[in-house]
C-alpha cells in the first residue's frame, strides 16, 4: 500500500473518531474521561479528537459530519427506498442497548436536519406534525428560529386518556422555537367505533384542523412499532385484544393512526378506519420526514418505507444496521 493511500485512510479514521468524540461530548454530555473510555483511547487522545472536530468546523449549534459507516448506510437506504435524504445518527457502540441514548442521538440529528428545512420553507408555509417521543426529542433540541409566518398543525388527534402522554403532541414546542402559530386536532388519536369516528370527524373545529393538515407543505412524523407493547397500548388507546389482533393481521407499523404490514400495505382491521386525523395516504406526493428514535423499530421501519409515503428518514445507526440486515430476508 503506498504512503499516500495510507495517510488518507488514517485521516478518515481520525475524522470518524473525532465525530464520535464530538457527539459523545456535546450531545451525550460525557466528560473527556468518559469519552476516552467509550472510544478506548487515552484522555489526551480524546481531548485532541474533540479539538480536531472543532477545527474541522463540525461543532456549531449541532455536530456536523457522520462516520463513514453511517454515510454508507444512508446511501444504501436512500437508494433502496428512493428517499430524498437519509440521515443516520451515529450510535454509541459501547452502550448500544441504551434506548434513551438513541432518542438523544436521533433527536439531535433530526433537529439539525429540520432546522435547515424550516429555513428553506416559503413564506406562510404550513407544517404537519405527528406525535411521539422521537418528535419530542427533535423539538427539544431545535434551536430558536425567527419564522413567525409558519403554521404548525397536528395531523392526528391530539388527546389521550393519560395526561402525561399528551406532552408527546409537540406542536406547542415547535411554536415556541419558531414564533409561529399552532393548531391542535381537538379529538383523541383513535375513535372507539365507526359511530364515534363519524361524529367526531364531522365537528367544525376538527374539519378546520384537517384542512390545515391536508394542505401542509411539509410533514414530520414518528413511526410506531408493534413488535413490543406499542405506545398506543401504553397510554390506553388500544386494548390488549386490539394489539393482538393487529399483530395477527400482520401489522408491524403505526403511521399517524394507519397500520401497515411489513410489505407496506394497510392491514385488514377495523382500527384502520378509526384514526382521527388525516389518512397517511393523504400525505402522498408531499415531503414526509420520518424520525425514528428508540430501539427495536426495524420491522416498523421496513413497513413504513415500503409504503412509499416516507420521503426523508432520520434514524439511529444501530437500528439502521438491523434494518439493512432485515432487508435481505424480508
Amino acid at each position: 500500500m503506498n504512503s499516500k493511500h495510507s495517510k488518507q485512510q488514517v485521516d478518515a479514521q481520525q475524522l470518524d473518531l473525532a465525530t464520535r468524540a464530538a457527539w459523545l461530548s456535546f450531545i451525550g454530555g460525557y466528560t473527556q474521561g468518559e469519552v476516552a473510555k467509550r472510544l478506548a483511547v487515552s484522555p489526551v487522545k480524546a481531548h485532541r479528537l474533540i479539538q480536531l472536530a472543532q477545527q474541522q468546523g463540525m461543532v456549531k449549534i449541532f455536530i456536523e459530519g457522520e462516520p463513514a459507516r453511517c454515510v454508507a448506510l444512508e446511501e444504501q437506504l436512500a437508494s433502496k427506498f428512493n428517499l430524498s435524504s437519509c440521515l443516520i445518527a451515529p450510535s454509541d457502540h459501547m452502550n448500544a442497548d441504551d434506548k434513551e441514548a438513541d432518542f438523544n442521538e436521533v433527536g439531535a440529528g433530526a433537529a439539525r436536519f429540520f432546522y435547515n428545512l424550516l429555513n428553506q420553507l416559503p413564506h406562510s408555509s404550513c407544517v404537519g406534525i405527528g406525535k411521539g417521543r422521537s418528535l419530542s426529542a427533535l423539538a427539544e433540541r431545535l434551536p430558536k428560529i425567527n419564522r413567525s409566518d409558519l403554521t404548525f398543525a397536528s395531523v392526528s388527534g391530539s388527546f389521550t386518556r393519560k395526561f402525561s402522554a399528551n406532552r408527546l403532541d409537540v406542536v406547542q414546542q415547535f411554536v415556541e422555537r419558531t414564533g409561529g402559530e399552532g393548531y391542535f386536532m381537538p379529538v383523541p388519536y383513535l375513535a372507539r367505533d365507526d359511530q364515534e369516528h363519524e361524529m367526531l370527524m364531522a365537528q367544525a373545529s376538527v374539519q378546520f384542523s384537517l384542512n390545515l393538515a391536508r394542505n401542509a407543505n411539509l410533514y414530520a412524523v414518528g413511526i410506531g412499532g408493534l413488535k413490543t407493547n406499542h405506545y398506543l397500548h401504553s397510554v390506553g388507546l388500544v386494548t390488549d385484544n386490539d394489539l393482538e389482533e393487529l399483530r395477527s393481521a400482520g401489522a408491524v407499523c403505526d403511521l399517524i393512526g394507519s397500520f401497515y404490514d411489513i410489505l407496506g400495505n394497510l392491514v385488514d382491521h377495523p382500527l384502520n378506519g378509526h384514526g382521527l386525523g388525516i389518512n397517511a395516504a393523504e400525505m402522498a406526493g408531499k415531503r414526509v420526514v420520518a424520525v425514528a428514535g428508540g430501539l427495536g423499530k426495524e420491522l416498523a421501519l421496513l413497513g413504513a418505507l415500503r409504503s412509499g409515503l416516507v420521503t426523508d428518514l432520520v434514524m439511529g445507526e444501530a437500528t439502521a444496521e438491523k434494518l439493512v440486515s432485515l432487508m435481505e430476508f424480508k
